[in-house]
């Protein structure tokens, strides 16, 4: 493996100099400067990253916590902030939460273990007050991602208006005449409904056309395709059942379109479906699914500035809620 003292001797120099150069420090001439840089790159030169780690005081590694992985949604975030922390000069330990307490605490704690400069939260549930206090109480800092609901002043966080994006759902199936929309949504282990905010978005685009949502309308899909499957055969089974279905989350629309076609419906003429999250799949699906669509490149991005100044040591505050915005593709079409 080359070395800096490689470099030196082929470029004439000392290793303090080949050491400035590649740090930005001290002050080495022009010409020196591209000299040395012309050997780092004929001799393949890769720096050593836990040498300066240690030199730094710190690892260049951040954690990333995440829901299930089997949620596209999860495994396409996953993939986003690698490649944006490592862009940014980072390596991510990765690690999913299940929702339980214990099982949280101790994946928090092998994350401290393993001496991450920080860690970005991407789930949803991973919001309990036991766990936040024993994050802060280690001193290390943290960005909750993909907020819904108040944000907290004491949590550096980034949101999304959630509210919003299920108001965009509810206007756009209105404006196709449809008046009896199922929801299905996501339950936590406590029972309570995690998008909760996002199905009051709904509620008010119907309350604005003087309509109620039927709450034997509204039904948990686990955040899953086979929840959001096994809840649309519920909503589609019903005596009287919905002409639309607004999904919190494209997994479950796309479980929904499914049950749909398995119970001979077509879609959009008989049934119009709208997911939230805008995932890749959301475009292949048959008929491509209509759904509220996040830059999640956008808010990773913002996320990880905000945990690298938290870092830094300088003093940060949680940005605004981001916008979402409506794609409508084939899966919506007049009321039946």
């Amino acid at each position: 493996m080359t070395t800096i003292y490689d470099i030196a001797k082929a470029a004439g120099v000392t290793a303090t100099t080949v050491s400035n150069v590649l740090s930005g420090k001290g002050s080495v001439g022009a010409a020196t400067k591209a000299r040395v840089l012309k050997y780092v790159q004929e001799l393949d030169y890769q720096p050593n990253l836990i040498a300066r780690s240690l030199i730094k005081g710190r690892t260049g590694v951040i954690g990333l916590v995440v829901g299930d992985m089997n949620n596209p949604f999860y495994a396409e975030t996953t993939a986003a902030v690698e490649r944006l922390a490592y862009t940014a000069g980072l390596r991510v330990f990765t690690t999913t939460f299940s929702g339980e307490d214990q099982v949280g605490q101790k994946l928090l704690e092998d994350l401290i273990l393993r001496q991450v400069d920080g860690i970005l939260v991407t789930s949803g549930s991973w919001s309990e007050q036991q766990t936040i206090r024993s994050v802060s109480a280690m001193q290390l800092p943290i960005v909750y991602c993909f907020w819904e609901g108040t944000q907290p002043t004491s949590l550096l966080s980034i949101a999304l208006d959630f509210k919003q994006g299920g108001f965009l759902a509810g206007q756009h199936l209105l404006s196709l005449g449809h008046r009896r929309v199922g929801v299905i949504t996501c339950f936590d282990s406590e029972g309570n409904d995690a998008h909760g905010i996002r199905v009051a978005g709904l509620q008010t685009a119907l309350s604005q056309h003087g309509l109620l949502l039927d709450s034997t309308l509204l039904l948990n899909g686990q955040s899953s395709m086979e929840g959001g499957k096994v809840a649309a055969y519920k909503l589609l089974t019903h005596p009287d059942p919905p002409t639309a279905i607004f999904a919190t989350t494209d997994a479950m629309a796309i479980g929904a379109m499914t049950a749909a076609w398995e119970l001979g419906l077509q879609i959009p003429r008989d049934l119009s479906v709208v997911g939230l999250d805008d995932i890749s799949l959301a475009k292949y699906v048959v008929p491509s699914l209509t759904t509220i669509t996040i830059d999640r490149v956008a808010v990773l991005s913002h996320a990880i500035k905000l945990l690298l100044d938290s870092i830094d040591g300088q003093q940060v505050t949680s940005p605004p809620p981001f916008s979402v915005s409506l794609v409508i593709r084939g899966s919506t079409g007049r009321c039946p």
